[in-house]
Parts: C-alpha cells; structure tokens; sequence
C-alpha cells in the first residue's frame, strides 16, 4: 500500500514536471518566434537591400552607356527616331558570366544640346519580384567660363594687375557687388606656367595642372598678392575645339571706309572682316559672324551693339586684331551679348586693346588671348595662352557659368544634373 502510494506520488509529479515543461516551453516559444520571425524579416530586408543597390549599379552603367554612345557611339541600331531612343539589355552579365539583371534605357531629344537620359535597372528577387531602381540624368555643354581668366598651357599675369569678380545679375559692378572669386587656373604641370608680376592682385585662387606642385607651377613676384592661395585641379579640364554654325550665308569680305558709317542685322559668314579707322559699325538684333580671315579694327573705329542686341564672332584661321583706340561698345554691359570664339583652326592670337571698358567674353581653345583694357575687362577669357597687359583691370562676371560650349558646337555632354528613384 506504501508503495503504491509512492509510485502514484511519483507520477504525480513527473506529470507536474512535463505540464511545467510544456509551459516553459511554450514561453520560450512565444518568446524566441518574434526574434526569429525578425531575423527572417532582416534577412529579407538585407537581401532587399541588396538587390536594390544591384539594380542602382545596373541604372548607373545604363546612363554611362548612354553618355558614351552620345559622345563617341553610333545611335542608329538603338530604337527609335530624333524624338527619342530606347535601348534595352536583357540579361546583363558580368564578365564571369553569372546574369545580374536587366537594364532599360530611354534618350529624349538624343540630337539636341540638352538630352534627358533615364534608365531603369531591374533585378530578380523574390518568386516573380523585381527590385527596381531608377538614374535620371540632364546633360548639356561644357561650362566655358568657369574662371575669370584660364590658359591650357599658361597664364603671363603682367604688372599691376587685378582681378576681382562680380555678377550682372544682381547689377552693375560695384558696392556689395564685388567679389573675391575671380579664380584663375592653367592645365599646365610645368614649373613657372603661371606667372604674376609685381604689385598685381588675383581676388581669388590660382590653380596648376592636375596633380601638380602649385608652389612650383605659379611664380609670383614678392609684391604680388593672392588672395584665395595656390591650389592643383582636382581633373584635367579639358577644353573642346568649338565648330562654327552651318548654312550661314557667305557675304565675301566686308571692309567699311575710314570715317564711314554702316549697321549688320543679319548673320553671315565672311572671308576677312576689317574696319577702316573712325568708322562706326552698329550691331542690331542677334547677329553671329563668322569670319574664316582676319578680324581687324583700325585706329578710333567703334563696333557698337545695341541695347537688347548680341553679337557672337567665330574665328576661323584668321587674326583678330583692335588698333589703338578702336572700341568694341557693348551697350547692354552683359557680357554675355558679346562672345567671340576662336574655332578649332584658330591658332593665331586675339589681341584686345581697349582704353575703355570692354563687356564680354572670350573663348580660343587653341589659340592665344592678349589683354590690354586699362578701362576694365569685364567677361572672363578661357583660351590656349593668355596674357594680361600691364595695368590691366579684369572683372570676373560670375554669370558666365552658364555659358556654354554646347555640342552642336563641338563639345561633348556632360551632365548637369542627376537624381535617383525607386
């Protein structure tokens, strides 16, 4: 009897101990599945995750795909017409031949100045899921004027000299509106490229060659100041050769007598452009010339553009030449309605001598700039050499940013803009 009560006593409490069990069990359960259900859920996240970034690389090398058929490819196999192309790589693989996802490509106004290129890469996750990710990207020109004064292969800065800076926007010069980022640079890595003469002051930095030693590229005179110090580029800016426009009319040479007066409209190509001294040519509406000789201004003449008018000048092998006291009058002071371009046959040298203030800009990528403008240089100068005159006064017009060197001139796409979405 003892023993049966024993044995009973003893099942009695296994039972207890496997109902406790069971309940420490289910607790631990309950406890342990939000951990493992958020473990799964971060596996799934970071998996995500990772496709995501997949799929951004994919629309990544879609828009540098694009950019490089813009400016090197052929478009004619991508679908489409003018309006807009579309390209679509199916099953992208790496180079060990593992397939990584697919990549769709659209160009709109692919044979315009400002192309928008969108691209979609798309990656397998999931049973019949894709992560998706979206590059939009707006191109444009090449920013000419990105300093108030830049020679490819050098700079000769003479005495007393200053360069400062300021925007038109915002007004006239002068007050508040006076700046001290009237930057100069070169492409240039050998020693002495840059050289700035005694008592001139340079209201911003001075920057050498990609990769070079400032200290021995820039030679400044114990007398000059630097305002902003000496500084390497961070790239090689490299400066597109520009085209001159096509289906101008060819008007021959144009030659206006000593003491005489006449007015240009209209656009036109011409052989050689001279103006005899006294005389007084008026520039009215937006006229570009392009001039394949040489572009002369004899003693006293004037080139006048009128207020609301602009003149854009391309220079084929010719000179361009102002004789003393010859003015090129820009009434409107925007520097933007006066740019003269030297065209990839232009070698030669453009030589400005103005005794009083000159308003525009001036970009020879191959060729050489001489400046001479006691009376103010206001604009910016981009060229192959420049060389600034004593006494002379630059003004670094900050809305020259937005001047380019567009691609119907001859200068690839670079992008403007970029965004990323889902």
């Amino acid at each position: 009897m003892e023993r049966k009560t024993k044995a009973k006593k003893k099942h009695e409490e296994q039972g207890y101990i496997f109902i406790v069990a069971v309940i420490v069990m289910v607790f631990l359960l309950l406890l342990v599945t939000p951990f493992l259900f958020q473990l799964s859920n971060d596996s799934i996240l970071a998996t995500k995750s990772c496709k995501s970034s997949v799929a951004l690389s994919l629309a990544e090398a879609g828009i540098e795909r694009a950019i490089w058929e813009l400016n090197y490819g052929d478009m004619s196999g991508w679908d489409g017409d003018s309006s807009e192309r579309t390209l679509t790589i199916s099953d992208f693989q790496t180079a060990t031949g593992a397939v990584v996802g697919d990549i769709e490509i659209s160009i709109t106004d692919p044979e315009g100045d400002y192309p928008v290129v969108e691209s979609n890469g798309r990656v397998a996750f999931g049973n019949s899921q894709f992560e998706a990710r979206i590059a939009i990207v707006e191109l444009g020109g090449f920013s000419a004027f990105s300093f108030g004064a830049f020679g490819n292969d050098g700079i000769h800065i003479d005495r007393q000299i200053t360069l400062d800076s300021y925007d038109s926007r915002n007004g006239v010069y002068g007050g508040v509106n006076i700046g001290s980022e009237a930057h100069i640079g070169t492409n240039s890595t050998l020693s002495g490229s840059v050289w700035i003469d005694a008592n001139s002051e340079i209201k911003g930095t001075v920057f050498s060659g990609y990769d070079s030693d400032p200290d021995q590229v820039v030679s400044a005179n114990a007398s000059a100041t630097i305002y902003g110090g000496k500084r390497s580029l961070r790239d090689v800016c490299e400066l597109p050769s520009v085209t001159a426009p096509m289906g101008l009319s060819y008007r021959g040479d144009y030659s206006l007598d000593d003491d005489s007066l006449d007015t240009i409209n209209a656009n036109g190509e011409y052989g050689s452009f001279s103006l005899g001294s006294n005389s007084i040519l008026t520039i009215e509406g937006d006229v570009i010339l392009y001039i394949t000789g040489d572009f002369y201004m004899d003693q006293n003449s004037v080139l006048e553009i009128t207020s609301g008018a602009s003149l854009t000048i391309f220079l084929g092998a010719g000179g361009f030449d102002m004789d003393v006291g010859a003015t090129m009058n820009n009434l409107s002071l925007d520097p933007s309605k006066l740019l003269v371009y030297g065209t990839g046959s232009f070698n030669g040298e453009i030589y400005l001598d103005q005794g009083t203030a000159f308003y525009g800009a001036i970009y020879a990528s191959q060729g050489n700039v001489r400046l001479d403008a006691s009376g103010g240089f206001y604009g910016a100068v981009t060229a192959g050499n420049v060389m600034i005159d004593v006494g002379t006064v630059i003004h670094y017009d900050k809305s020259l940013l937005g001047q380019e060197i567009l691609p119907s001139m001859g200068a690839f796409y670079e992008v403007k803009s970029w965004q990323e979405k889902k």
